[in-house]
């Protein structure tokens, strides 16, 4: 049975569990209504109409805060003061939800820095290259979502309903 040991804990493991499940399902928005839109027809238009439509504002205000937020409640977790690091198959569970979302994170960065900066702001790649650099996009994100998605099941194991008497 797993039983989490301290309210402190308890509010550290919602926190990072409910930010997972925000960053997830944005990933999946992402990945249906983005790449959608940037695949079907004229992929150099659509990038460009992308841009027009982001112009004051995109995704990453949203994803900047919540993934923030999520390292943030995983570093408490696996602080040696967090009774989850106690026992080993609560450690375990932390660790492959934090590795799983470190991956994600990284992942992230690559897609900001290498595919949205130089195409969505600086409109610095050759229209020849958007359809890759997008295709690439698309096929990264997968990842996006379904690295949380796991992190999510793996903090799932975490909570157990108190059975009545």
């Amino acid at each position: 049975m797993i039983t989490v040991k301290s309210k402190r804990d308890f509010r550290w493991l919602m926190i990072t569990f409910i930010s997972l499940i925000g960053l997830c399902i944005v990933e999946l928005f992402e990945q249906i209504t983005y790449v959608t839109n940037w695949l079907i027809g004229d992929i150099v238009t659509n990038a460009e109409n992308f841009r027009k439509f982001h112009h004051v504002v995109d995704a990453g205000v949203f994803h900047f805060p919540t993934s923030t937020i999520v390292m943030i409640g995983f570093i408490f977790l696996v602080i040696k003061k967090s009774g989850f690091m106690t026992n080993p198959i609560q450690k375990k569970i932390v660790w492959n939800a934090f590795i799983a979302f470190l991956i994600t994170y990284a992942i992230s960065v690559y897609i900001i820095t290498a595919i949205n900066v130089p195409v969505f702001n600086e409109n610095s790649v050759a229209a020849e290259q958007i359809p890759s650099k997008l295709k690439l996009w698309g096929i990264l994100n997968i990842f996006r979502v379904i690295l949380p998605a796991y992190g999510i099941y793996q903090l799932t194991k975490l909570f157990k309903l108190k059975e009545r008497d």
